[in-house]
């Protein structure tokens, strides 16, 4: 492939420790460039796993994707990551949001979102550059905090994961880069840079300066609707969290889902994104997800890279069809989607980001 953008994997904290450990060994190895672990419900933790799995790799770039600023106060964040760097040997980023779904049952409150990171990135950015920071913000606050040792680094990466428009625009304007999440067709990604393009302007920089990563739910398998089942519930946690914007995605909320959500009242538990997912259309279901056999994820991701030339990374989140396992969907995604590409894009950011 021409101009390959930089390659990801992100693991979920619900599989054993030492198997996850293992997964990301294992993504070296295949020449993935970084390991993202997800920091959702009250699984097991990702800082945690982050630090282990910095220990089994030596080349891959290390970090939360996403964490959020409600459930870990900015200034432990910064700690953390910190940290992780001095661990990993200056490998590690730090990815922030705001979704998820592990705010409820701590019976913390998702407010003010984009002021929300907005502070988040300020209070993290001022204590690994050694300063001392005290913010009564909106959402944050720090009194007199500062970090008590010397951070190897104080430019680790931030990365803001976002798919709403003031989010998306906001992370234009303070963050290094943007993770697009699960947004997989032309229409999505229009809707996004252009937003992310704005807040670039504010911050008086250029689109092509910001790192922009794509995050997709991906199932590589020779049968295409096993893959499309298999990714069936985050896209139907994606569409019930995206209801707002979807004018703008070009999707029209499908009837029978809409109706099936209601029936659970819109909960983003599992019984009630698995139920309701299974009567997503599969068009939907494409908008949202890489999922298919492998020529039809290399199709449909060639599309995107030569349309959007700004992506500086792909990352995928790795399901499987029954009795699969998800080393198998990270194998079969870099040696017969990835590698295969061949994508000319003028203008493209080259490396890791």
């Amino acid at each position: 492939m021409t101009d390959q953008p930089a390659l990801g994997v992100a693991l979920p904290g619900d599989l054993p420790v030492r198997e996850t450990i293992a997964l990301a060994r294992e993504a070296e190895a295949l020449g993935y460039d970084n390991v993202w672990v997800n920091d959702d419900r009250l699984q097991r933790d990702p800082i945690a796993l982050l630090a282990a799995i910095a220990g089994a790799t030596s080349r891959v770039a290390l970090g939360p994707g996403v964490t959020n600023p409600y459930t870990r106060h900015p200034a432990l964040l910064a700690s953390a990551v910190a940290t992780l760097d001095e661990l990993s040997g200056g490998r590690a980023v730090l990815g922030l949001g705001t979704g998820g779904t592990g705010h409820r049952p701590l019976g913390v409150r998702r407010d003010a979102p984009a002021a929300a990171l907005r502070e988040a990135v300020a209070v993290t950015r001022a204590l690994l550059a050694g300063e001392e920071v005290t913010l009564d913000g909106r959402v944050v606050r720090t009194d007199g905090a500062r970090l008590d040792f010397a951070p190897v680094r104080a430019d680790v990466p931030i990365y803001v994961g976002a798919r709403g428009p003031r989010v998306l625009e906001v992370a234009g304007e303070v963050a290094d880069g943007v993770i697009v999440g699960n947004l997989a067709t032309p229409e999505g990604w229009s809707y996004a840079t252009g937003r992310i393009a704005r807040g670039a302007e504010r911050a008086g920089r250029a689109l092509g300066e910001v790192r922009l990563v794509a995050w997709f739910y991906c199932c590589v398998a020779d049968d295409p609707g096993a893959a499309l089942d298999a990714i069936r519930p985050m896209v139907a946690t994606s569409l019930a969290t995206s209801r707002p914007i979807l004018g703008e995605l070009g999707v029209e909320l499908p009837g029978r889902f809409a109706a099936a959500m209601e029936a659970h009242g819109w909960s983003l538990e599992r019984a009630a994104v698995t139920a309701a997912g299974k009567l997503l259309p599969e068009d939907v279901l494409q908008r949202f997800g890489l999922a298919g056999t492998p020529e039809h994820c290399r199709a449909a991701l060639a599309r995107l890279l030569a349309g959007f030339p700004q992506i500086a990374q792909v990352v995928i989140v790795p399901f499987v069809p029954p009795g699969g396992e998800v080393r198998e969907t990270m194998a079969r995604f870099h040696a017969e989607v990835a590698s295969r590409l061949d994508v000319r894009r003028p203008g493209a950011r080259a490396g890791n980001p």
